[in-house]
């Protein structure tokens, strides 16, 4: 098969032929019809401090269908469509047969070297990181139900209900797919903080009621001329250093606080301020049971459309182009690549 495979910090990514995957007992082996290039992606391919092994297949935001049937595995079709997650889970623990196998303690990463990616035609998997697809849902939306599973998430972290002011800092692809999920638990109005005018742009042009710079207006300024009030709640979906300390600096008293991103680095806040707030502060990681399939039946009912998030599909020979120039500031929000 041919895959993208990364070769060093910092190096093009190069499409080469690799050997096709083979589904052992207990596996899948999916045809890849979409894969998301996430930002995380893009961290990972410049990282010289933790780099990635020469010869990685990333991609883990993925869909496609059932190309092979491994023995011992039962209930799925040839030619099937399914959604891939990001870990490839035992499917034999606890917490696999709850339906939680991202939390799977013998997991492994999809894309990040431990297991190969979705950059590729095919790619070995298990059937539980596999959810089934409606037939008729577009695989490019298939390939957005990570990102999304991740913002319905944080807003269930965040407990919203209807009627309830939020900003979102950061305007990326998390912070986006956060407020489609809001807007669905109906949170009225919605405010972003990002510092890229593209991004903000893209918030207001995608259903944000404002949008503003960090370094010249404050979130909750801007929200309390639309509601009079600060935001009840605030999501960190950037996930830089200040970011967590700039949303408690946001919120209203006794508001609530969600880190749906984290920073690399250590990263204080203010304490006297958040106690002085009595916030709530929370943190957003791993999915709960459920939380995948509605996701799917959201965007194959039509509940949310992520199509407008999608700027741009790519072929695989396109992607080592594309990936280098995603790497600068752009006004691209998703871009999917359809090997």
């Amino acid at each position: 098969m041919r895959a993208c495979v990364f070769k060093a910090p910092n190096a093009p990514l190069e499409v080469i032929d690799v050997p096709d995957p083979i589904a052992g007992p207990g596996e899948l082996v999916v045809r890849v019809r979409a894969c998301g290039i996430c930002s995380s992606d893009l961290h990972a391919a410049r990282s010289a401090t933790d780099p990635l092994p020469a010869g990685a297949i990333m991609g883990h935001e993925l869909a496609g269908e059932i190309a092979q049937i491994g023995p011992g595995v039962n209930g799925y079709e040839i030619g099937e469509p399914v959604v891939v997650m990001s870990y490839l889970a035992c499917g034999e623990c606890a917490n696999c047969r709850a339906g939680a196998g991202v939390r799977c303690a013998d997991s492994r990463l999809v894309g990040f070297g431990e297991a190969p990616g979705g950059y590729a035609e095919l790619i070995a998997t298990r059937p539980a990181s596999v959810f089934k697809m409606p037939r008729g849902m577009s695989f490019q939306a298939g390939a957005t139900v990570e990102p999304l599973v991740i913002g319905l998430h944080a807003v269930r972290r965040a407990k919203i209900r209807a009627g309830e002011s939020c900003a979102i800092i950061g305007a990326g692809a998390t912070g986006l797919m956060t407020m489609l999920c809001a807007r669905e638990a109906g949170a009225r109005p919605i405010v972003f903080s990002d510092r890229a005018l593209d991004r903000r742009e893209s918030a207001l042009r995608l259903g944000a009621d404002a949008a503003v710079d960090p370094r010249m207006h404050h979130a909750g300024a801007a929200m309390a001329k639309l509601t009079g009030a600060p935001p009840d709640v605030v999501f960190d979906c950037a996930g830089e250093p200040g970011t967590l300390a700039e949303a408690i600096s946001v919120v209203r008293p006794r508001g609530r606080v969600v880190a749906a991103s984290a920073s690399m680095e250590d990263d204080g806040f203010p304490p006297g301020l958040a106690m002085g707030k009595e916030l709530d502060i929370r943190f957003s990681f791993g999915l709960e049971p459920g939380e995948v399939e509605e996701t799917i039946e959201m965007l194959a009912s039509g509940r949310i459309s992520t199509a407008p998030l999608i700027t741009h599909a790519i072929s695989l020979d396109d992607l080592p182009r594309a990936f280098a120039a995603l790497q600068q500031p752009n006004r691209q929000v998703r871009v999917i690549v359809e090997p």
